[in-house]
C-alpha cells in the first residue's frame, strides 16, 4: 500500500475492500470526504451513512428509507478513529 496514508488500517482490511470505485482514496486523499455517519447500531457493527459520495459506491446497500455502509475500511475508520 501506499506511504503517507492518512489513516493506519491493517492491510487485510484493505485487501477486502476490493471493490472500491475510488482506488481506496479515503486513506491517501485528505480532501476526500467520507460518507457520513448518521447513526450507528449494534455497538458500531452497522453505519447508517448518507451523502453524495456513498451514492455510487458498491459498499452502500439500501435498508428501509436509508442507506447502510458495508465497507470494511469505513467501518474500521469509525472503529478505530470515530470519524
Amino acid at each position: 500500500m501506499k506511504k503517507n496514508l492518512i489513516f493506519e488500517i491493517d492491510s487485510a482490511i484493505i485487501a477486502q475492500t476490493d471493490k472500491c470505485k475510488v482506488c481506496h482514496r479515503c486513506l491517501t486523499d485528505r480532501s476526500f470526504q467520507l460518507c457520513k455517519i448518521d447513526y450507528l447500531a449494534a455497538d458500531g457493527a452497522v453505519l447508517f451513512v448518507s451523502g453524495e459520495q456513498c451514492i455510487n459506491c458498491d459498499y452502500r446497500v439500501s435498508f428501509g428509507g436509508g442507506s447502510v455502509c458495508s465497507c470494511p475500511i469505513r467501518k474500521e475508520i469509525m472503529k478505530k478513529y470515530k470519524l
